[in-house]
């Protein structure tokens, strides 16, 4: 029981810092490509939202693009709602397409994972 708790905190540490690691490049990047995702992707908020191009909201905006991208036709969510706008994502240049989805919800899904491991983890430390 002792190896798999040690395999589990490894890998949950591994990806706990890529994507920590990952969330600081997104915020850098995030900076720079707001403007071009809120061009192809900013129907989708409110006009208000868009004028907000400080580093939190940059961020948010792009990752709330790139999971929105990633789930297009599946309703795992109700937040990634397209609203009847699923013509925006064809119109995005790939490249857009591309940095939103592997930047910017991976550093989203990288945490998620290193949270639900730790947690097994601490369940299984338990029994």
């Amino acid at each position: 029981m002792a190896t798999i708790n040690i395999i589990l905190a490894f890998s949950a540490a591994f990806a706990g810092l890529l994507g920590l690691a990952l969330a600081l490049i997104a915020s850098v990047v995030a900076l720079f490509k707001i403007d071009e995702a809120d061009r192809y992707f900013g129907e989708w908020d409110s006009p208000e939202q868009l004028y907000l191009k400080g580093l939190p909201f940059s961020l948010h905006r792009m990752t709330f693009y790139g999971l929105t991208i990633l789930f297009k036709g599946r309703h795992v969510i109700g937040r990634f709602d397209l609203r009847g706008k699923e013509h925006l994502i064809d119109q995005a240049p790939v490249r857009l397409k591309r940095l939103l989805v592997w930047l910017y919800a991976s550093w989203m899904l990288c945490g998620i994972f290193a949270v639900a491991i730790g947690g097994i983890s601490i369940l299984l430390s338990k029994l």
